[in-house]
């Protein structure tokens, strides 16, 4: 048969000996898949495979795509503009040419660095992922010119550094990671770099039967570079056609059964998360099939936490159970100063009989996070500030509840009401108020027991935080 100049937004199988085609142009959220024993023939001109803000077009050819008129394949990049971005080709003899005047740069394991590409001839080698920065000052469009790559590809990772080697989905479709066989003296985790996320971008991370722990899914985008980590040495990563897969996975949740506990810190309107979980197969130490390191960007505005694992910083830490890990240190980190907020969540997921506190260190503070999951408190740019969660009783504590002054927002008016645990008779309290993605609202210093302050506000959930040099906590208030 032979198919028209455009494919609109759709999926096209192609089954049977042959298929042929003038030239192709297939626009973005579209998929093409050639199925084994099926040839698809561009008679004349190009397959164009186009890419823009709302996403790529996948093709899967398990059988063959010939261009009997001579043409090829273009393969479109959509880059947004003044963000660096991780790369691979979907095609075969790219060079850096294709990037004359933009930033274009490798990563060496050994040295945990990257260096610029200085020569234009330099290939993009299959499966290789590279950081670029295109110089234009709008969002741009790169094209791979030449043949889909298919079939088996395979790139050599090293551990004479970090461990940390920068890889590539060499095809014009999604990768699944679940369907790719994990070398011994690998990770099971991948990470790819988030550009959109605070100033210089950040890390999201998936690891196989992670669930509500990953920032991301088990889909690599096609063109994506992603970082592997080696944990036992030298080997190869092999990638197949079974891996691949379509996938509307943006270019840069599953549910798992482990108990879990999600800690996240929102600030600067930014969230991100670090996990605590137990699996009995894991052990105390970093094991490469559950546990997910933390890699971090310069960005000031994103809020980063994580616990520790001798001297490495964990994304998410798996234990092999309660018993014997009680307590667990957890660390937070940021460049810009002003209140920030921890949440607990999947709490359900942990036994009900088995406690959960959180602890602030420097504060000696002790919040129950089963009754109340959300936490506030203010913090000075780059300290490392030291929490603690108990999976156990607490005791010789002032209780949660004692501390929680009676709160309510209603007709325009926020009521704050202090318990005498908070001294303030004695001391100034602070009386913060966020939207319920950490963005301050409402600032009060006060030296009164009953608070009566006008605000007026269009969201259903608040988060008031009240504070002394003595006590914090964090009240969650909905919009009566």
């Amino acid at each position: 048969m032979k198919l028209p100049f455009t494919l609109f937004l759709l999926t096209f199988l192609f089954t049977g000996y042959q298929a042929k085609s003038q030239a192709l142009l297939v626009h973005t959220g579209s998929s093409i898949k050639v199925e084994n024993g099926t040839t698809l023939d561009i008679t004349s001109g190009n397959l164009v495979l186009k890419s823009g803000a709302t996403g790529d077009v996948s093709l899967i050819d398990l059988g063959a795509v010939t261009f009997s008129g001579g043409g090829h394949a273009e393969v479109e990049r959509y880059l947004t503009h003044g963000k660096w971005h991780l790369i691979s080709s979907p095609v075969a003899s790219a060079t850096a040419s294709m990037f004359v005047g933009d930033y274009l740069q490798y990563f060496t394991e050994s040295t945990n660095q990257f260096s610029d590409v200085v020569s234009i001839a330099a290939p993009l080698n299959i499966m290789q992922g590279y950081a670029l920065w295109t110089i234009d000052e709008i969002p741009s469009t790169e094209v791979f010119t030449g043949i889909t790559n298919t079939g088996n590809h395979s790139r050599s990772f090293t551990q004479g550094g970090q461990g940390f080697n920068l890889m590539g989905n060499p095809y014009p479709s999604a990768i699944d990671w679940d369907e790719v066989a994990i070398p011994a003296e690998l990770s099971g985790a991948f990470w790819l770099f988030d550009p959109t996320t605070g100033e210089f971008g950040e890390y999201k991370y998936y690891i196989s039967g992670g669930g509500e722990a990953n920032t991301t899914s088990q889909y690599i985008p096609s063109g994506q570079g992603f970082f592997v980590r080696s944990t036992g040495g030298s080997g190869t990563l092999v990638l197949s056609n079974a891996s691949r897969a379509h996938s509307s996975q943006a270019f840069y949740k599953q549910k798992g059964a482990d108990p879990t506990l999600l800690l996240k810190a929102t600030g600067n309107n930014i969230t991100t998360q670090t996990a605590i979980r137990f699996n009995p197969s894991a052990t105390a130490a970093v094991d490469r099939l559950f546990d997910v390191n933390k890699l971090t960007t310069n960005s000031p505005d994103v809020p980063v936490i994580y616990s520790m694992v001798g001297n490495e910083k964990m994304a998410i830490n798996t234990l092999p159970s309660v018993q014997g890990n009680e307590t667990v240190a957890v660390l937070f980190k940021a460049g810009l100063s002003g209140n920030y907020t921890l949440t607990a969540s999947s709490l359900s997921t942990i036994d009900p009989s088995v406690p959960v506190f959180l602890e602030d260190v420097s504060m000696n503070y002790f919040q129950d996070l089963r009754l109340n999951p959300d936490y506030g408190f203010a913090y000075v740019p780059y300290a490392e500030k030291e929490f603690k969660i108990h999976f156990r009783e607490v005791t010789n504590i002032n209780s949660p509840d004692q501390l929680s002054a009676p709160c309510f927002l209603t007709g325009n008016m926020l009521y704050v009401n202090f318990s005498d645990d908070f001294g303030i008779s004695t001391q100034e309290a602070i009386i913060s108020v966020y939207s319920i993605t950490g963005q301050l609202l409402l600032k009060v210093n006060t030296r009164d027991a009953f608070n009566s302050i006008p605000f007026k506000g269009s969201q259903s959930i608040y988060l008031v935080n009240l504070s002394t040099n003595r006590y914090t906590t964090t009240i969650k208030v909905f919009n009566q």
